[in-house]
């Protein structure tokens, strides 16, 4: 697991709203962004990962085209 993480406690579930702690803050955010099976007393693990922006992701495709295509004429 990436050192870009951090141990979630649902502390408190009501209505549409859920209280987290993070170390001994608490945190409110709606339950939507919870996982569906988080209920009070779950640990979760929040992880953030950065998206590749799309110029990267569209050279990443291009090199991967590239490697299996020889190249050449094309013969139908």
């Amino acid at each position: 697991m990436s050192d870009d993480s951090v141990l979630l406690f649902v502390d408190e579930i009501e209505d549409d709203v859920a209280w987290l702690l993070v170390g001994e803050k608490r945190h409110q955010v709606p339950r939507t962004v919870l996982p569906f099976a988080a209920r009070e007393g779950t640990w979760l693990r929040l992880s953030v990962v950065r998206a590749p922006d799309e110029a990267q992701e569209i050279e990443t495709r291009r090199q991967r085209l590239t490697r299996v295509d020889p190249g050449g004429k094309v013969k139908l």
